[in-house]
Order: structure tokens, then C-alpha cells, then sequence
């Protein structure tokens, strides 16, 4: 199936569902490395997107997990489930880039 065809918002759901919080993708994420919060880390990001598409909750702090992410996927090869995190962060940047109601954090 193409991927460019599935709801940003079912597929987010789709991949955070095969999490166990296990945190094997810490250990290879460079973003957690340098500041020290596990929103940086590919399982705080799993968290705050389940919780956006499921409650429709947004921070400053979500904005800044989603969008500090380098995309490298080192997380993927380091997690048991395969989840594509790198995707769902993606379609997160998807989400809250088209959000109307979506205003910039001073």
C-alpha cells in the first residue's frame, strides 16, 4: 500500500500502538544525547504524538519534541517493534503545520 495514502492521524495510531515503552530507541538517538529530556527521544515522541491524536492536546513542549527530531532512524533499527518513528513524526509535522486553529508559541 502506498504510504503517501493513509490518514496522518490512522497511521500515527497504527505505529504507537506496537510501542512497549521498552526505550531500546534511546540509547541510538542523537537528539536525546544533547538535551537530556526523554520528549527529545524517540519514546517521549511516541507519547506526546499518541496523546495529540487522541486528545487533541498541543504545547509548546510538543511542538519542540516533533520538530527537534533529525529524522536519522536510528531509532528504527534499535527498536524491537519497528516502529517507524521517523514516520510518525512526520506525519505529527504534517498534523500541526496544517492545524487551523495551529498558532506560533511565543
Amino acid at each position: 500500500m502506498n504510504k503517501s495514502l493513509i490518514d496522518p492521524v490512522e497511521f500515527i495510531r497504527r505505529e504507537v500502538s506496537k510501542c512497549v515503552y521498552c526505550g531500546f530507541c534511546e540509547y541510538e538517538c542523537p537528539t536525546l544525547d544533547v538535551l537530556y529530556d526523554r520528549g527529545y527521544g524517540p519514546r517521549g515522541r511516541i507519547r506526546v504524538a499518541n496523546l495529540y491524536v487522541n486528545s487533541n492536546i498541543i504545547s509548546k513542549k510538543t511542538i519542540e519534541y516533533i520538530f527537534t527530531c533529525v529524522l536519522c532512524a536510528s531509532c528504527v533499527q534499535a527498536c524491537p517493534a519497528r516502529i517507524d518513528i521517523p514516520g510518525v513524526v512526520i506525519a505529527m509535522r504534517y498534523l500541526l503545520n496544517n492545524k487551523s486553529t495551529y498558532k506560533r508559541f511565543s
